[in-house]
């Protein structure tokens, strides 16, 4: 595994019309053939696999599928990690006090193919869930001739009232008065509600302390290691999400895919809904795009991504990488 910082890329010009100077944190894991681009949710960063350091490992957020054996399997795979422009843990992104342009996951995909340019890097596969899929799926329209397949997970061609609203009341909160780190926990604790499933929090909860306790570990363990600037970037980013903005709509932006296009969805996702994925997928087949669409069963909701290893192990090997090796 490899730790990089891309310094000195092209300025990129945000679609609000300003330029914004940009690098571009990644990491690089594995030196197999089949070559992937795997990007990151709202608040994960470039550690998909586990980190070694001198205070112990950091635990990768897709660390099981990078075992032995695993899709990612070091020996078969070469997966480059980049962290999305906004966030905190290497690329461009806000600091405290200092004005930082809003964002879209379009320029958050412009960053990421100026970086790929000057690296002249192509890609069997690009794999995004969450934030990270709809920055993919910009990326893949604006770099076509670079991915030969497209993973979109728990994520559509746009962000619909529903997430707006979600994300609105995190924001609330995000920017009232409140200290930083209760104002991330508390935020965090709102989306835990919009990650996960009723069935899965019933099942698991026996009582109102539980759930709170629950909530509580949540909010602190995202206090303790991001930034409040970073998570109103983002939430705003997946605000502004619509790939079919200025380009005639989704069916039509479509078009300009030359990559499959693979969907994975949640059919218990609350925030994501199934509605979103099947809209997507709908156009992508509209568009002539070869497109596939499965679904994860699981009462976990969105966050099942991270959870069913079995199910998301199956997806990758029949429709993502296997496929992506022909």
């Amino acid at each position: 595994m490899s730790t990089d910082l891309v310094a000195g890329l092209e300025p990129v010009v945000l679609e609000s019309g300003e330029t914004l100077p940009v690098h571009v944190a990644y990491r690089r894991v594995g030196f197999g053939p089949l070559r992937v681009l795997l990007l990151h949710a709202l608040t994960g960063g470039p550690d998909a696999a586990d980190r070694p350091t001198n205070e112990g490992v950091v635990k990768g957020w897709w660390s099981p599928l990078f075992a032995a054996g695993a899709p990612f399997d070091p020996t078969r795979t070469t997966v480059w990690t980049p962290n999305l422009i906004g966030s905190c843990y290497g690329s461009t992104g806000p600091e405290p006090g200092t004005p930082f342009p809003a964002l879209t996951p379009r320029d958050q995909a412009a960053a990421l193919a100026a970086w790929i340019r000057t690296e002249g890097l192509r890609f069997d596969a690009l794999i995004g869930g969450s934030l990270g899929g709809m920055v993919a799926l910009e990326l893949a329209l604006l770099e076509p001739d670079r991915f030969h397949r497209v993973g979109v997970i728990g994520a559509g061609a746009r962000a619909d009232a529903w997430i707006r609203g979600a994300n609105a009341a995190q924001l609330a909160v995000l920017n009232s008065p409140l200290p930083d780190r209760d104002a991330i926990a508390l935020a965090r604790q709102q989306a835990m509600l919009t990650f996960r499933a009723p069935e899965s929090l019933d099942a698991r909860f026996p009582d109102t302390a539980a759930v709170q306790a629950w909530l509580d570990h949540h909010g602190q363990a995202l206090a303790d290691r991001f930034t409040r600037e970073s998570y109103i970037a983002l939430l705003q980013a997946m605000d502004a999400h619509d790939i079919g903005r200025d380009r005639g709509g989704v069916v039509a932006a479509l078009r300009g895919l030359r990559a499959s296009l693979h969907v994975l969805g949640i059919h218990s996702d609350a925030l994501f809904t199934p509605p979103l994925l099947r809209e997507l997928a709908e156009a992508g087949r509209a568009a002539g795009v070869h497109t596939s669409l499965h679904w994860l069963r699981s009462p976990h909701g969105h966050d099942a991504f991270l959870i069913e290893w079995d199910q998301v192990d199956a997806w990758l090997r029949t429709h993502i990488l296997i496929r992506a090796a022909a």
